[in-house]
């Protein structure tokens, strides 16, 4: 991923990072606030909220427990925001094939949904991430 831009770099100020409760939102989070970013983050918290506690009470850190597919429910979740960091997803193999339908309507259909709202919203940003898991057996 390319290093973002620090805030006096740019005049991006506001991250959404979708998945930001799990193993590289928790990591990615607290580095943008560090950065002076003001960060919203929506995440359904499958594996708890303790990942985020260290930096749940930032004043510049919002909080959305709720799944990617009802964006529909969030009509200002894109407002004002430069950046998206889409990290939510199924994230391996194993798990996706435990619920083939699941993993379709997160990984491809809010995926798609959530890209083209940032576009029409006039997000400058998307940074889409995946795991290795995507390029197949070896």
């Amino acid at each position: 991923m390319p290093p973002l831009p620090t805030i006096e770099q740019s005049k991006e100020r506001h991250v959404l990072v979708t998945g930001g409760g799990g193993y590289l939102g928790s990591m990615l989070v607290p580095k943008l606030l560090e950065q002076g970013y003001e960060v919203s983050v929506i995440d359904l918290f499958t594996f708890g909220e303790d990942p985020l506690l260290p930096v749940a009470n930032h004043a510049r850190l919002h909080i959305y427990k709720d799944d990617i597919r009802r964006l529909d429910h969030f009509s200002s979740l894109l407002r004002d925001v430069d950046i998206v960091i889409h990290l939510a997803s199924i994230s391996n193999d194993p798990t996706a094939d435990l619920d083939p339908d699941l993993t379709i309507s997160t990984n491809y259909l809010a995926t798609t949904a959530l890209a083209r709202w940032a576009r029409a919203e006039g997000v400058q940003q998307f940074i889409f991430s995946s795991s290795c898991s995507v390029y197949g057996a070896s």
